[in-house]
């Protein structure tokens, strides 16, 4: 451990709440108030080795380096998804079951396993689990939450089930069903959750639906997708001609709105575009609405990026600007981040919508790395792989998004890349990170198993 860190040994809270919001380090989103003396000490220090391990370069693959490696869960079956809670649990989810495993519990004494997993779900008789989503965000008091989404089907019905992950004292996991709906034949395209909601996206035969539930009161919400009768109101027409795919949504959820971004392919420029739109929701009710109605949600915000743009882009997190008290969103286009703000100020009187607009960044590093759910609450660390013709690299990237350069007061993103820090002979695949731990998830295989690899970059 650093001297710095050594100094504060011993201080109370607030020394550490202040030296939490001054660390030279990248650190996770924080200080917030229930976390304790200990739980900051353990996040700062935390992030300090995972920095440390990160400049000094090298991996698993080298022999005169420590192993990072703290589990290893086989199975033969394959799984549905994958997901790391809280830095401790491990959730895999299978077409009949949902397994957790406790990355805290000792098994023999030994740092690899097997085996530990407890079933936490499983499906009733003669119904199968379709698809699995797993999603955390952080709460508008600050605390960290878990919700899972359920598809299953039987020969008769398919219904989805949203739960929230609960720990009880004995750390126990358990699924706390929260809404249940049956339907034909609906087809999960995207699984966002934010501070407030969890939106859902999918299609049911030919129809496309988009709905956000609150967590905490249960309401429903249904938002209205953009559809064509939308892209008209905006003066463009979607070339179906040119491109035989439908509109791309990208979903991103804050206390206040659900904002979606939609990449088409326009006649009138004949080429990409952006649209976005913003949905403001209600304030929250202090009573639990019924779950068997919804409220309908139309745009408050709309705004069309202009000019041709590649059709990659990213909803990435959410501040809010501290002056205006406008939504700022991080927005990914190609290799060029982006600052998406969402003023709820009129352009006018006879403007329907608030306005949105872009300010454009400057280039997210230079690799093509494809990043894993970055988080932007100012600056951050985020992960992600790269596969060369004789090994699997991951590599790592630290970010300030919203810089200020004193000469020119301009805001500007700043990066910095660690390429391949760990080299893999046999291929992996990056599944999932925890900023608060510094645990790395990745998932190979080997017949006949399929391997889930714990990485401890704290160590």
């Amino acid at each position: 451990m650093s001297q710095a860190f050594c100094d504060y040994a011993g201080h109370s809270r607030h020394v550490w709440r202040d030296a939490y919001l001054t660390a030279d380090c990248v650190r996770p989103p924080g200080p917030f108030l229930w976390q304790s003396k200990q739980d900051l000490e353990n996040v700062l220090v935390s992030s300090w080795r995972v920095e440390r391990n990160l400049r000094r370069g090298g991996g698993i693959a080298q022999t005169s380096r420590p192993t990072f490696k703290l589990r290893e869960i086989r199975y033969t079956a394959v799984d549905l998804g994958v997901k790391l809670v809280f830095g401790r649990f491990l959730l895999i989810a299978f077409n009949s079951e949902v397994c957790c495993y406790d990355l805290n519990a000792n098994v023999s004494g030994r740092k690899t396993f097997n085996s530990g997993g407890n079933v936490i779900y499983r499906t009733p008789t003669a119904w199968t689990l379709v698809s699995f989503h797993c999603v955390s965000a952080i709460d508008v008091e600050g605390h960290p939450f878990t919700c899972a989404v359920l598809n299953e089907a039987s020969e008769t019905t398919r219904r989805i089930s949203i739960y929230l992950l609960h720990v009880e004292e004995q750390s126990e996991v358990t699924l706390d069903l929260l809404h249940q709906f049956e339907h034909y034949r609906f087809r999960i395209g995207l699984v966002e959750i934010g501070p407030r909601v969890i939106v859902i996206q999918g299609h049911d035969l030919d129809d496309e639906f988009l709905f956000a539930l609150d967590v905490c009161t249960h309401t429903m919400f249904t938002l209205s997708p953009c559809g064509d009768a939308a892209l008209m109101e905006m003066g463009e027409v979607l070339n179906m001609l040119a491109i035989d795919e439908r509109p791309v949504l990208s979903i991103i959820s804050t206390s206040t709105h659900v904002v979606i971004a939609t990449a088409f392919y326009a006649i009138a420029t004949t080429g990409w575009r952006l649209l976005f739109q913003a949905f403001a929701l209600p304030p929250p009710h202090p009573y639990h609405h019924s779950t068997s109605s919804s409220i309908a949600l139309s745009p408050s915000h709309r705004g069309l990026i202009p000019g041709t743009i590649g059709s990659c882009h990213t909803l990435r997190d959410a501040v809010i600007d501290p002056t205006t008290q406008d939504v700022l969103i991080a927005v990914q286009i190609h290799s060029s981040y982006n600052i998406l703000r969402l003023s709820a100020a009129h352009a006018s009187r006879d403007h329907e919508f608030g306005t949105i607009t872009l300010q454009s960044l400057g280039p997210f590093g230079h690799s093509g790395m494809r990043l894993l759910h970055p988080s932007f609450h100012g600056t951050g660390r985020a992960f992600g792989t790269l596969k060369q013709p004789s090994h699997t690299a991951v590599s790592a990237v630290e970010y300030d998004v919203r810089t200020r350069d004193d000469d020119s007061e301009v805001d500007e993103a700043k990066f910095m890349e660690y390429p391949s820090i760990l080299r893999f002979q046999t291929p992996r695949k990056l599944l999932d990170y925890d900023p608060y731990t510094g645990l790395l998830c990745l998932r190979s295989a080997t017949k006949p198993y399929n391997i889930i690899e714990i990485l401890d970059l704290a160590v």
